[in-house]
């Protein structure tokens, strides 16, 4: 496993981003965000994750939920409460994250405001964390040159299984969903610590490494699109179909809440993604014009 390039040394320098991000598929910050603010967001989300016995008074996992992904942890009402957490949701509204997409994406960038908590429990086959598969965010939405930003909320050295991208795959045709074997080549990751951050193209491979420890891995998911292009409706209204911005009443009088774009169109629930179009960024492989989305999910 390689390691991933710091790209810390240009966090102001749009154009090296972008051509780090059309070259890798992929930007890495260290220490782009305050430790301390992420560090409140996981004490926030394991506060709940403790009070619905997820984990002991020593963050420690105890006997698993039965949530081997998002979607299932969805199920849990403690899961639920660590996902509306302030202090994680804050996370995406940060100066710092949101000046680093607006120098790669351009200034009409935004985050939807549906977020993904990643609490995965050391790996005991059977139960494998869907995230272990080989997958490409695109399939997710359908929005060509979105960007997801992957936040560690936790020290996650390699053992603890924290996100590993395939450089340059985003210049292939898109791959079928597989396990990823961590010590297969041409993958790269790293150390993380609190103030991390991973971005990476839609089109980037990218899949979680096993949690070989005995801690609960705590991360987050914050994905990113231009305001000039539909946004699909689920990641903006959530996924009960309301007619307000997800969150919105919850978050809005916070000094640091900022609502989508006025005005921005939105895929219909239920669109099914079409081959990628051309990107801003690089050329797109032909090969996923043949690309139609596999049934079932991996993230």
């Amino acid at each position: 496993m390689d390691e991933l390039v710091d790209s810390r040394a240009y966090r102001s320098d749009g154009r090296a981003l972008r051509e780090r991000l059309a070259s890798d598929g992929y930007v890495f910050v260290r220490g782009l965000l305050p430790a301390a603010d992420v560090r409140a967001a996981y004490a926030g989300v394991t506060a709940e994750l403790r009070r619905g016995g997820w984990i002991d008074g020593h963050d420690l996992p105890l006997p698993s939920p039965g949530a081997v992904n998002f979607r299932e942890a969805l199920a849990n009402p403690d899961f639920r409460r660590a996902l509306v957490n302030a202090d994680f949701n804050r996370l995406t509204y940060l100066g710092p994250l949101r000046a680093l997409v607006a120098e790669i994406l351009g200034p009409s960038s935004f985050p939807y405001p549906a977020k993904v908590l990643r609490a995965v429990y050391p790996e005991r086959r059977p139960t494998l964390t869907r995230g272990r598969y080989v997958h490409q965010d695109y399939a997710g939405t359908g929005v060509q040159d979105m960007v997801t930003s992957w936040l560690p909320l936790m020290d996650i050295p390699k053992p603890v299984g924290g996100l590993a991208v395939q450089p340059r795959s985003h210049l292939g045709p898109p791959l079928r969903p597989r396990l990823l074997d961590p010590r297969e080549r041409g993958w790269a990751s790293a150390d993380y610590r609190p103030g991390d951050v991973l971005i990476f193209h839609c089109l980037t491979a990218h899949a979680a490494l096993p949690n070989r420890s005995s801690a609960l891995r705590v991360s987050g998911d914050f994905r990113w699109q231009r305001a000039d292009q539909p946004a699909p409706e689920q990641m903006v209204l959530g996924p009960a179909g309301r007619s307000v911005e997800l969150f919105s009443r919850l978050f809005a009088r916070e000094p640091w809440w900022q609502p989508v774009p006025p005005g921005l169109k939105l895929l219909p629930r239920g669109y099914v993604a079409l081959p990628p179009t051309a990107s801003s960024f690089f050329t797109v492989h032909p090969g996923w014009q043949r690309w139609r989305p596999a049934p079932g999910q991996v993230h």
